[in-house]
This record gives C-alpha cells, sequence and structure tokens, in this order.
C-alpha cells in the first residue's frame, strides 16, 4: 500500500470512529465475532490434530505388539523372522477392543458420549520379513454444534520391526 492510499484509509477509519450514527458500534461488533469465529477455528482444529495424534500413536503402538505377538518362535531360534499373519490381525483387533476400549463396531465413547470411530479398509500382512500395515480412517465430529457434518481423517499405519543380527549392526 502507498503512502497516499494508507493516508485515505486511516483516514477513513477515523471518521468511522468518530462518526456518532452507531456505524462504530457495528463495527466493534464485527470486528468482536470475526475474532470469536477465527479463535473457535483455531480450537477446533488444534482439538482434531491432538485427536489424530493419540489415535495414531495408540494404533502405532497395537500394530507393533501385534507383530512382536505373532512372530513365530519356531523360527525365530533359527535366526529367521516369520509372522503368523492371521494371529497377528488377531491381536490387532483384541488390542483395540481391550487397550483403545472400542466397541465390536470400532467406537469409542467417553462415558456415554460418542468421540469418534474407525473404519478399517484394509490389513496388510507380511509374513516375511515380518509386517503389518493397517489402513483406515478416523470419523469424528465437531466439539461446536454450529460445525456440523462428519470429519474424516485418513491414517496408514505400518509396524516398526527392528532385526537384531547377531554381531550388533553392520
Amino acid at each position: 500500500m502507498r503512502a497516499p492510499e494508507r493516508g485515505k484509509a486511516v483516514g477513513h477509519l477515523k471518521r468511522i470512529m468518530n462518526n456518532r450514527k452507531g456505524d462504530v458500534f457495528l463495527f466493534i461488533l464485527l470486528l468482536v465475532f470475526f475474532i470469536l469465529t477465527l479463535s473457535v477455528m483455531l480450537i477446533e482444529y488444534f482439538r482434531m490434530e491432538s485427536l489424530y495424534q493419540q489415535v495414531e500413536y495408540v494404533l502405532q503402538r497395537g500394530v507393533n505388539v501385534s507383530v512382536e505377538y505373532a512372530i513365530r518362535d519356531d523360527y525365530r531360534r533359527d535366526g529367521y523372522s516369520r509372522l503368523d499373519s492371521a494371529l497377528a490381525e488377531e491381536m490387532l483387533y483384541a488390542y483395540l477392543y481391550e487397550n483403545m476400549g472400542l466397541d465390536s463396531e470400532l467406537n469409542k465413547y467417553a462415558g456415554n458420549q460418542w468421540v469418534y470411530q474407525l473404519e478399517v479398509e484394509r490389513i496388510d500382512a507380511t509374513d516375511s520379513p515380518p509386517g503389518l500395515t493397517l489402513t483406515g480412517t478416523l470419523k469424528t465430529r465437531s466439539a461446536f454444534n454450529f460445525l456440523s457434518g462428519t470429519i474424516r481423517l485418513p491414517f496408514t499405519i505400518s509396524s516398526v520391526n527392528i532385526r537384531i543380527e547377531e554381531g550388533g549392526s553392520p
């Protein structure tokens, strides 16, 4: 903005503030409404981000625990890592129900209030090298009634399996 245009804008703002017709009151109300709306949107964004990070962390832990539990011991003693894929998937669902507190439709409740639902789209398991990848969507709603609708946050979680060779790292 050039200096003459800036001067016109400041002059216009001074005229609005000195106006005795009530325009200042309307201007202040609009400004307060804008600031409150922006604040609510920021609060809701950070709440969703926090919820997503919490769920992602717990799912990562569940995928890793499932892989660790389902590695077949009869191959482990020979220095190989093999995964029982069916057992890994079974352990993952057991983790979702027991540790995350989800119901049979993968809904999470806080008391009687619905918080979110996991929609599992795909579970990919590989026997060798052992690995499990969970792909799905976290479905939730806004905490504010005027922000209606369902919010869908996609996720892809893969197991982290560090293989330790005899003698340490290469």
